[in-house]
C-alpha cells in the first residue's frame, strides 16, 4: 500500500491487490521484452550493414586495409558504443547475465574501438579488418538469435550458427584484437598519448601504453573461460538439451 497526504492532514492508504500488482509486472515485462527485441533487431541490421561495407570496400571497390577505418570507423563506434547498454540491461535487471561478465566483454571491444580510433597505425592494417569481420557476423548471429529469443522461437539453424560460428570467430576476433593493439602501442608510446605523469594534483599515474602492454593478460584469464562456456552451450544444444543460461540472455 502507498500513503497519500490528505488535504485534512491524515494519510489515505491506496491498497494494490494482488491481480493488480501482476498485471503492473507483466505490463513492464512486456515493455521490456519490446524494448529488447527492437534494440536486438537494431543491433542485427547495425552489424549486418557493416559487414556490408567491408565486402564492398574489398570485394567491390578493390581497396585495402589502409581505408577500411575511414569506411566503416563511425558505424562501428555507433554500433560498438551502444552495446555499452548491455552493461545497464544486466544491472537493473532484464537479462539474466552476470554483470561483471557482461562488463568485460563491453569494455574489452570498447577498448579495441578507442584504440583504432585514436592510433593510426592499428586502424590501417590487417588485423582490425579480422577483427571486424569476426564481430560483424558473431552479433549478426547473436543478436538475430537473442531477438527470436524474446519470442520464445529460434529457428535450428540459427541456433546452430551461435553454437557452432564461434569455434572459428571467436579466436579470430581475439587475434585481430591483439594485434590491433600490438599495431597501437608504440604509436602511444611516441605520442605520449592519454598519459598523466606524476606528480600532479591528483597525485595519480596513468600509462595507456602500459595498459595496452599489460592487456594481453587479460584476454588470457577470460578468454578460455568463455569459450569452453560456449562448448559447454554448443554440447547441450547439439544434444537436444536446453541451453537455459543461453537462452535467458538477452543483450
Amino acid at each position: 500500500s502507498s500513503g497519500i497526504n490528505a488535504e485534512y492532514g491524515g494519510t489515505i492508504h491506496v491498497i494494490t491487490t494482488p491481480i493488480q500488482n501482476k498485471r503492473r509486472r507483466s505490463f513492464q515485462m512486456g515493455l521490456a521484452k519490446v524494448y529488447l527485441i527492437v534494440y536486438n533487431v537494431v543491433q542485427a541490421l547495425g552489424w549486418g550493414f557493416i559487414l556490408f561495407q567491408l565486402v564492398n570496400h574489398y570485394y567491390i571497390e578493390k581497396r585495402g586495409p589502409e581505408t577500411v577505418w575511414s569506411v566503416v570507423g563511425k558505424n562501428v563506434q555507433i554500433f560498438q558504443y551502444a552495446a555499452f547498454l548491455e552493461i545497464v540491461h544486466a544491472l537493473i535487471g532484464i537479462v539474466k547475465t552476470p554483470v561483471v561478465t557482461t562488463f568485460v566483454q563491453v569494455f574489452s571491444r570498447l577498448a579495441i574501438v578507442f584504440i583504432a580510433s585514436i592510433a593510426p597505425p592499428a586502424a590501417q592494417a590487417w588485423p582490425i579488418t579480422l577483427t571486424l569481420i569476426a564481430w560483424s557476423v558473431t552479433e549478426i548471429i547473436r543478436y538475430s538469435f537473442y531477438a527470436f529469443n524474446q519470442i520464445q522461437y529460434v529457428p535450428y539453424l540459427l541456433g546452430w550458427l551461435r553454437y557452432t560460428t564461434f569455434i572459428v570467430l571467436y579466436p579470430a576476433g581475439v587475434s585481430g584484437e591483439l594485434l590491433t593493439i600490438w599495431n597501437a602501442k608504440d604509436y602511444v608510446n611516441e605520442h605520449n598519448l592519454y598519459s598523466i605523469e606524476m606528480p600532479n594534483s591528483w597525485n595519480f599515474e596513468f600509462s595507456l601504453y602500459n595498459a595496452l602492454r599489460f592487456s594481453p593478460i587479460l584476454y588470457i584469464l577470460f578468454f578460455p573461460q568463455l569459450y569452453l562456456h560456449m562448448f559447454a552451450q554448443r554440447k547441450k544444444f547439439i544434444s537436444g538439451g536446453e541451453t537455459t543460461q543461453e537462452n535467458k540472455k538477452t543483450n
